[in-house]
This record gives C-alpha cells, sequence and structure tokens, in this order.
C-alpha cells in the first residue's frame, strides 16, 4: 500500500513538475503582475486542487454504494485515460520559450488568489486526473486517514511547488536550465502515468 502512495504521489509531483496551464498561468502572472500577484495565483491553484479533490471523493463515495459495474467503468476509464496522457508524454516533442527577463509591475495578492482558482478550477482535466489518483488508492483499499493523509499532502505540495516556481523564474540560469530539461521531465511524468494507468487495469482482473 506504501508503495501505491509512493507511486500516486509521484506521478501528482511529476505531472506538476511538466509545464502545464497553471505554469503558463504562473508564468505570465509573475512576469507581468510580480511575485505578489503570483503568489496569490499559487494559493488559487492549492485552493482549486482542494475542491476538486473533495468533489472527487464525494462522487467516488457515491458510487462505491452503488453497483460494482459503475466502479468497474470508471476505474476502466480511468486507466485509459492515464494510459493516453503517459503516451502523449513520452511522445510530446515540445520546446519551452520562456522571456529572458521579467517586468517587475505590483499586483495584489487577492486578484491573484481569484485569477489561480478560476483558471485551475476550469481545467476539465483536473477532476478526470484526480479522479484516476483517487481511484487507485480506493481499489487498494487505503484507510480514511491514508485518503486524508494524500488530500493534504497533494494540496502542499501544489502550493510549495507553485511558489517556488514563482520565485525561480525570477533567476535566468534555472529558466535556461527548465528550458533544456523539458523533454526529460515530460517523459518522467509519462512513465508514471501509464504505470498508473495499466496497474488501474491490470485490477479489472479482480473483479
Amino acid at each position: 500500500m506504501f508503495a501505491l502512495f509512493l507511486l500516486v504521489a509521484g506521478t501528482h509531483l511529476a505531472a506538476l513538475l511538466s509545464p502545464g496551464p497553471d505554469f503558463f498561468l504562473l508564468v505570465r502572472a509573475s512576469l507581468l503582475r510580480g511575485q505578489r500577484h503570483a503568489d496569490g495565483c499559487a494559493a488559487g491553484i492549492a485552493l482549486a486542487n482542494l475542491l476538486s479533490m473533495l468533489l472527487v471523493l464525494l462522487l467516488l463515495g457515491l458510487v462505491a454504494t452503488a453497483d460494482n459495474a459503475w466502479w468497474l467503468v470508471l476505474q476502466g476509464v480511468g486507466g485509459g485515460y492515464f494510459l493516453w496522457l503517459g503516451g502523449q508524454a513520452l511522445l510530446a516533442r515540445r520546446r519551452l520559450e520562456l522571456p529572458e527577463q521579467t517586468l517587475e509591475r505590483r499586483g495584489q495578492w487577492r486578484h491573484g488568489l481569484i485569477e489561480g482558482a478560476i483558471a485551475s478550477s476550469l481545467n476539465p482535466k483536473l477532476p478526470i486526473f484526480y479522479a484516476g489518483l483517487f481511484g487507485a488508492l480506493r481499489e487498494a483499499a487505503m484507510p480514511v486517514w491514508g485518503v486524508v493523509a494524500s488530500v493534504v499532502w497533494m494540496t502542499l505540495v501544489v502550493l510549495v511547488w507553485d511558489m517556488m516556481l514563482v520565485r525561480l523564474l525570477g533567476h535566468a540560469r534555472w529558466r535556461g536550465w527548465l528550458q533544456l530539461r523539458i523533454s526529460l521531465l515530460d517523459r518522467l511524468c509519462g512513465a508514471l502515468l501509464a504505470a498508473l494507468g495499466l496497474w488501474l487495469l491490470a485490477g479489472l482482473g479482480s473483479w
């Protein structure tokens, strides 16, 4: 069970490291509005992730009380979705273009919070992603305290990483490092997503 938690936590962290919509939102906020506004965006993104996780857990709880066939379908869809995401990341051939200079402008933390929460909440992939993660934990019969710990852990990881990212964006050396290693991050994310997808699909045979 602990190994599965590490796989889920590692997949979640790898997805954060691989630049996605939230990453570019933070880049834009940091470069155009300044660190204070970007910190608000980071908090808003973390809040949206927390609310998405709670919503997913509520829906999974409703499915768990229904016929097992519903859970079988959800598990199969989640496994297939993770395999598809993993394949996309493994085959990706993208380049990351970041500005060489930052613009020091004052923004408001509260406005950043609202912007981050709304933008992240409107990402349709977020609840699907968490449905797959918590579906894997449910399949392994993770106890309630383990699920609660996972929610707290992933919320804090999102918040801490995004706030670190805001500060790292101010260093040209780190931006160059990220641009050179975007392919490696995509491969890592893809491998973990594919592994979790295969684990979910393999569990279908136990029904």
